[in-house]
């Protein structure tokens, strides 16, 4: 695929994804009749168990043909929940639906089709979260073949860091939400905290928006494997894991989200194909800790963007069309990471207009050996580095298995100490370093080159 072609298929997948939010609000639920679940017999005290009231008016919605189901004012316990088609769950301004602190009383989300390509096991044979594990399923709210749905309004849903001791790690509860086979999805201002496991996990979406979406605490904040014609757009994403995750992404956007973590912003960890990163602010540390960590309540941000397809177990596949562009990230540990496992190779990423600082660990490129990069390129990046006397070389910038690198206009300085070199080019067969201020008549001793092509440079 050449350049004009690339560019073609970006501007026709941004028109894509700004066409969803224009169409979704008609397509995702019937406008008209709403259903109060209070008049189910609902009592927002803190105190009573609404499962079934809840699910008796989201039944009685979508048996009429779809409508609003209005959660009003009030904290509304429940177990698990059950989305249907056409119907918007409405959580009104000082609304809470909160999941209740027992474990056993949730249900799991059990596959109805065929959903073992996304499980990721290792080859040591850890539980890579498998959608056929019933424990790791259990979830608050559950939909699956629920077409043309919405989560909206200006209310919280709180997972309440339910604590399951035969969960994830002996600790995890269950997820707060659940979606999969699902066609036309919108998440609209909705807040998620307290996430006892990730706030949303999906399986094979298509047609999807999350607007303004905010998610505080828990683990994953929105983790989808399988989505196509996905849109994150002015999302606020506060989480103690990764903040966006998972993979097997056709035509994905994040533009103009805020990403804070104290673990990955974003972990790609299965193949993807046009997946666009715009606009958007990466700042560590995180504000919420990694609950893993437990009593070392660990706080740093490790990679704006991590890219890993294989990283959880083997899975095959390429990764293409990446396009990372006008973003700010500060206070994390490596601003980029691209990583190729065994059965991944990549065609093409683009990573340009970036300003960084504070960044501990260098930007890294590599892949398993037999497998390989096509083409990588990182233009106009200002990044400044945290350096120390622990910091390892290179400092700024390494790249291994890589057919096309060209860095052009990148700017590498660094606060402390410098190590040997900044920038390490490992089996690259044809890299180019053009306007890079690390490599020039008076700096290119810190570029090391091992049976890499020559460079070509321009100062």
């Amino acid at each position: 695929m050449n350049y004009i072609t690339r560019q073609l298929k970006t501007t026709l997948v941004v028109i894509a994804c700004n066409a969803l939010l224009t169409l979704l609000p008609a397509l995702t639920h019937a406008q008209g009749k709403q259903y109060n679940i209070q008049n189910s017999g609902a009592k927002g005290d803190d105190k009573t168990v609404n499962t079934d009231a809840i699910n008796k008016t989201i039944n009685q919605c979508f048996k009429a043909g779809g409508g609003t189901v209005v959660i009003p004012k009030g904290v509304f316990l429940t177990s698990t929940i059950y989305l249907k088609s056409k119907v918007n769950l409405l959580l009104s301004k000082g609304a809470v639906l909160k999941g209740v602190a027992d474990a056993n009383r949730y249900q799991s989300f059990i596959p109805k089709t065929d959903l073992s390509k996304y499980s990721t096991i290792s080859d040591e044979g850890n539980n890579g979260n498998s959608a056929y594990d019933t424990v790791w399923t259990k979830a608050l709210i559950i939909g699956e073949g629920a077409n043309n749905i919405t989560i909206s309004g200006e209310g919280v849903i709180d997972g309440e860091h339910v604590f399951n001791p035969k969960g994830e790690e002996n600790m995890r509860g269950p997820h707060t939400i659940i979606l999969a086979n699902c066609t036309g999805v919108k998440f609209e201002n909705v807040t998620i905290e307290k996430a006892a496991n990730y706030a949303i996990l999906a399986y094979n979406l298509q047609d999807v928006v999350f607007n303004k979406v905010r998610i505080r605490q828990g683990w994953d904040g929105i983790h989808i494997r399988g989505g196509k014609n996905v849109l994150l757009q002015a999302c606020d994403l506060q989480t103690g894991d990764d903040a966006i995750a998972g993979g097997f992404w056709d035509n994905f956007r994040v533009q103009n989200c805020s990403i804070n973590s104290a673990c990955n912003g974003i972990r790609v960890i299965m193949p993807v194909k046009g997946f666009t990163v715009t606009q958007c602010l990466f700042a560590g540390p995180g504000k919420f800790a990694h609950r893993t960590s437990g009593k070392l309540h660990r706080t740093n941000m490790l990679a704006g963007i991590y890219i890993q397809p294989g990283g959880w177990g083997l899975v095959k596949g390429d990764i293409e069309g990446v396009h990372l562009s006008n973003l700010k990230m500060r206070n994390m540990d490596n601003p980029f990471i691209f990583e190729l496992h065994k059965g991944n190779n990549a065609l093409d990423i683009t990573v340009e207009n970036i300003v960084a600082d504070a960044i501990k660990r260098c930007i890294a490129v590599n892949a398993a050996p037999g497998f390989s990069y096509q083409n990588v390129m990182f233009k106009n990046l200002q990044i400044t580095y945290a350096t120390n006397a622990t910091s390892e070389a290179p400092w700024a910038f390494g790249a291994m298995n890589v057919q096309h690198l060209r860095l052009e206009n990148v700017k590498f300085n660094t606060t402390g100490p410098k190590p040997p070199f900044a920038i390490k080019l490992d089996n690259v067969t044809s890299p180019a370093l053009v306007n890079t201020n690390v490599y020039s008549a008076d700096h290119t001793e810190e570029v090391k080159v091992v049976n890499s092509g020559v460079i070509e440079g321009k100062y």
